[in-house]
C-alpha cells in the first residue's frame, strides 16, 4: 500500500486525466465516429506519456526541492518518499510502453510519441529550463503536450493526417495558451491583450469550421458539452473548499464535461 500510494503522489494524483481524456477522444471523434480498439490503445499511450512528463519533472525538480523545506513535501522523491532510482526506473518504463502501444497504432502515432517524449524532456531538464515559463508548465495541461495527445487520438481513429488534423492542432493549441495564461499566477502580465485576441480568434475560427462548418462532431454533443460545463463550472464554484480561480474551475469543468459527452456519443453510435 505504502508503494502504491508513493506512486499515487508522485504523479500528482492525476489532477490531468480529464483534460488529457478529453483531447485524445476529441481527436478520436474527430477521426472516426466509432470507439475501436486503437482510440484506446490511444488513450492508454497518452497516459503513459503524460506519466512520464509528470514523472521526469519531479525527478528534474527533486534537488531543488530538498533544498526548500517548503516544496520538499510536494515531491515525494525531495521528502523521501520514493528514492531517485525508482522514479527513474517508472519514468522509464512508463515511456517505453507509451512508445510500445503508440507502434502498434503506426508510424505516425509513434512519431507523435516521441516528439512528446522529446517535449516532456525539453520543458524539465534542468540545462534547458524551457519549463520555467509559466506558459509551459505540466500542471497547466501544457499546450504542446495537449496537441500531441489529439493528434494521436486522431490518427488512431483516422491514420492519416487532412486539413480537419490542422485545425485540430491549432484549436487545441490556442486554447491550451489559453488556459495556461489565464490560470497561471500574474495571469495578467504574460501575455499581452493583443496577443489574447490573436488567439482568441484563432480559437474561434478553429472551433467555428470544426464544430459548425464541417459538422465534425453532432449538434446534440456539443449542447450536451456546453450545458454540462455550465453546470459543473457553478457546482464546483459553489462548493468548492479552496476557491480556484474561476478560469481554472471553467476549464477542469469544460475538460470532464467533454469527455462525458464524447464517450456517450461513441456509445450511442456503436451500439444504435
Amino acid at each position: 500500500m505504502k508503494i502504491l500510494r508513493s506512486i499515487y503522489n508522485l504523479a500528482e494524483r492525476f489532477q490531468f486525466l480529464p483534460a488529457l481524456m478529453a483531447v485524445t477522444l476529441l481527436g478520436g471523434a474527430f477521426g472516426s465516429e466509432s470507439f475501436t480498439w486503437r482510440l484506446g490503445l490511444a488513450l492508454l499511450s497518452n497516459f503513459l506519456l503524460y506519466s512520464f512528463a509528470v514523472l521526469y519533472k519531479q525527478i528534474e525538480t527533486a534537488p531543488y526541492a530538498a533544498a526548500n523545506p517548503d516544496r520538499a513535501p510536494q515531491n515525494p522523491i525531495a521528502s523521501g518518499d520514493v528514492t531517485m532510482r525508482s522514479a527513474r526506473m517508472l519514468a522509464f518504463l512508463s515511456a517505453l510502453l507509451a512508445l510500445i502501444f503508440a507502434v502498434l497504432l503506426g508510424f505516425l502515432n509513434a512519431a507523435v510519441c516521441v516528439l512528446g517524449i522529446l517535449v516532456a524532456v525539453s520543458l524539465s531538464h534542468h540545462n534547458l529550463r524551457l519549463g520555467n515559463s509559466a506558459l509551459m508548465r505540466l500542471d497547466k495541461y501544457q499546450p504542446v503536450l495537449s496537441v500531441l495527445f489529439g493528434l494521436a487520438g486522431f490518427l488512431a481513429s483516422a491514420g492519416k493526417l487532412n486539413f480537419i488534423a490542422i485545425l485540430l492542432a491549432i484549436f487545441l493549441l490556442a486554447v491550451g495558451i489559453l488556459f495556461a495564461s489565464l490560470t497561471a499566477e500574474g495571469a495578467a502580465h504574460l501575455l499581452s491583450k493583443t496577443m489574447l485576441v490573436i488567439l482568441l480568434v484563432f480559437a474561434s475560427g478553429a472551433a467555428y469550421m470544426l464544430f459548425f462548418d464541417l459538422k465534425a462532431i453532432p449538434a446534440w454533443v456539443l449542447l450536451s458539452i456546453m450545458l454540462l460545463a455550465a453546470v459543473l463550472t457553478l457546482l464546483k464554484r459553489h462548493y468548492n473548499p479552496r476557491q480556484h480561480r474561476l478560469p481554472q474551475i471553467a476549464f477542469d469543468s469544460l475538460a470532464i464535461s467533454t469527455t462525458v459527452s464524447l464517450i456517450i456519443s461513441f456509445l450511442v453510435h456503436t451500439f444504435l
